[in-house]
């Protein structure tokens, strides 16, 4: 997906936001297209699948329509929905703070096991802040969890898991099974 593509998506998600009067998530869609137009500024990242990362990105702040729409489904299935926006939230969130660590952090010289563990544990000290601050604005004590948030917690734990899974095993696969394939 291009850049201009995604303009046009999160253009009519903005709408829809208004539409819908749920400008609350808006702070969300402005900072997460506004991430994917500093990544489109990038170089390094243009030399990289960028098309595939920006849809992955723009695809995923659809979330917000699952969050505006004005019918509900019974119990069972509006918790598993909040549970696959969660984990995708925790695959989707991990691969950009690598990414970002991949191209701000080369002064570092940061391996690909060290910026998944940076990924990894920003996304989940930051979940954590997220549940306090959602429980402020509920009007609830700030660090008291209730259980939906610590299924919130859970599910973020398992999706930031998966992703350091993927990294691991992609760089076992550049560091041993790439060097093993014989034509």
């Amino acid at each position: 997906m291009t850049i201009a593509q995604a303009r046009t998506i999160n253009s009519l998600l903005a709408i829809i936001l208004v539409v819908t009067n749920h400008l609350v998530y808006g702070w969300y869609l402005v900072t997460m297209h506004l991430s994917l137009e500093l990544l489109n500024r990038q170089h390094k990242y243009l030399q990289h699948s960028y098309k595939l990362y920006n849809g992955i990105f723009v695809l995923y702040t659809g979330v917000l329509l699952a969050r505006v729409r004005r019918f509900h489904f019974n119990n069972n299935t509006e918790w598993l929905i909040n549970c696959t926006e969660h984990f995708l939230f925790g695959v989707v969130i991990c691969i950009k703070i690598y990414i970002y660590t991949a191209l701000f952090g080369s002064r570092c010289h940061l391996s690909r096991q060290q910026r998944g563990v940076i990924a990894f544990t920003v996304f989940n000290l930051v979940g954590v802040f997220n549940e306090g601050f959602q429980n402020e604005l509920a009007l609830r004590e700030l660090f008291i969890l209730i259980p939906d948030s610590i299924k919130d917690i859970q599910v973020n734990l398992i999706g930031s898991l998966v992703f350091g899974a993927v990294v691991w095993g992609r760089i076992s696969w550049v560091k041993y099974g790439r060097n093993n394939i014989t034509p």
